[in-house]
């Protein structure tokens, strides 16, 4: 029994010599990277390529080089010590290590990787989104870093291959719009059926989605609830190409203005054209919108008009060019306001006050076919119409208490005294 202690004794002892000899052994072979020793070599930042040909919105290129506050966020590999964490941080003199020193062994180069994705963070040692960031809205490119020494690593983002496109939508700058996808694959996420993003553009009027679209992928661009444009994709986009989407806006800058810019859109063969004007905008104003679309073939044009809530009378009179209008912030519309307007097959309208004029005596849609040929969209609000003469001679409609939304007016598919092809108010759509 002594004899069996002892020698019990002897092997722990020599067992915890061995470990401490282990111990200091290892610890002799770790080196520490930090900003004190190694020199991290950042290839230059790589650009997409761009798949437009004409002009969409004011062109943003993306990224294209490094400034300071750029981080790259680190992973290092080692069979004998395992995973490591770390940030890489750009300053004025160089790229620094943001967190705790990584350790590497002198005998063993681990496998580096580095990724610069400014959603992400590490936090808890695990790759994560940070708060107040969505998945496919950031960069996310990954490279295999080449480790000559614990002094140097190279970082070649220069050769780097994104596994994803990049789609810009044009738009109103400085304003919150909802973009509506389907069918896409956030870079670093999963397909997704549908999916809506509330964005805010930057001060060119971009934002921008990062990931692949595939055959019959949608997107729809919404501003305050109405839409201005939406796009169905006809085949996989490219990886490592940027495509533009045009949602952009036309405002009342002056009267001139807008016709001006309402013909360059149409001679560049666009068909979606969206417009804000100021609440009260006069004739002046609608007439520039016209001279605007002359140039426009019949029904082709997808009209949106943002901001005005009245309509003059004989605003639109004689669009033949209208395919639909969208006036969602209308409260007001004048006599003959869409009068001949033989195209038009959707007309959506805010929530109306006051409309003059009567069927065949100044109504809005005389001259019009509505029963065979438009679709009228109402607002969730929009009360039933009762129409009578007013004093100075003029026939106006103004809503009483009832609400349109499945009234007789509604299942019956009239309004204002016209009968239309279907009318859609709040989640009904009669017939």
């Amino acid at each position: 029994m002594i004899m069996r202690k002892f020698f019990q004794y002897v092997l722990m002892t020599v067992t915890a010599m061995m470990v401490t000899s282990c111990a200091s052994d290892m610890d002799g072979a770790l080196v520490k990277t930090d900003k004190s020793r190694t020199q991290f070599v950042v290839g230059d930042f790589p650009a997409f390529r761009d798949s437009q040909t004409r002009t969409v919105g004011t062109e943003d290129g993306g990224k294209t080089s490094w400034v300071d506050g750029d981080e790259i966020l680190l992973s290092f590999t080692s069979k004998i010590l395992g995973e490591q964490r770390a940030t890489l941080t750009k300053t004025s003199s160089g790229w620094e290590i943001k967190d705790s020193p990584i350790y590497m062994r002198e005998d063993e180069a681990p496998a580096v990787k580095a990724l610069y994705a400014p959603n992400y963070e590490w936090k808890d040692n695990t790759l994560s989104l940070k708060d107040g960031t969505v998945e496919g809205t950031g960069e996310y490119i990954e490279v295999d870093c080449d480790v000559h020494s614990a002094d140097e690593i190279i970082v070649p983002f220069n050769n780097a291959t994104r596994n994803y496109s990049r789609l810009r939508i044009a738009t109103i700058k400085n304003e919150p719009i909802t973009v509506g996808t389907e069918y896409f694959t956030p870079v670093a996420g999963s397909r997704e059926d549908s999916k809506e993003y509330s964005l805010t553009s930057d001060n060119n009027g971009n934002v921008f989605l990062y990931g692949s679209f595939v055959k019959n992928s949608t997107v729809t661009i919404k501003y305050n609830g109405t839409y201005l444009a939406n796009h169905a994709f006809t085949g996989t986009t490219e990886n490592g190409k940027s495509y533009a989407l045009d949602a952009t806006v036309i405002s009342e800058n002056s009267t001139d203005d807008i016709g001006t810019a309402i013909a360059n859109k149409i001679a560049d063969d666009k068909t979606n054209i969206n417009l804000i004007l100021t609440s009260e905008a006069d004739e002046n104003v609608f007439e520039n919108i016209q001279y605007g679309l002359m140039g426009a073939s019949n029904g082709t044009i997808n009209l949106t008009v943002m901001g005005c809530k009245k309509i003059p009378s004989s605003a639109f009179k004689h669009f033949t060019m209208l395919k639909s209008i969208t006036l969602p912030d209308v409260e007001e519309i004048g006599e003959y306001a869409f009068a001949n307007c033989t195209r038009l097959q959707k007309v959506v309208l805010g929530n109306l006050k006051k409309v003059y004029g009567n069927n065949d005596s100044g109504g809005i849609f005389d001259g019009c076919d509505p029963q065979h040929y438009i679709d009228l969209v109402l607002s969730n609000d929009q009360k039933v119409m009762r129409g009578k003469e007013i004093e100075d001679g003029r026939y106006c409609w103004t809503p009483d208490m009832e609400n349109y939304n499945n009234s007789m007016y509604h299942k019956s598919q009239k309004f204002l005294d016209y009968d239309f092809k279907s009318i859609k108010c709040g989640y009904q759509t009669y017939p």
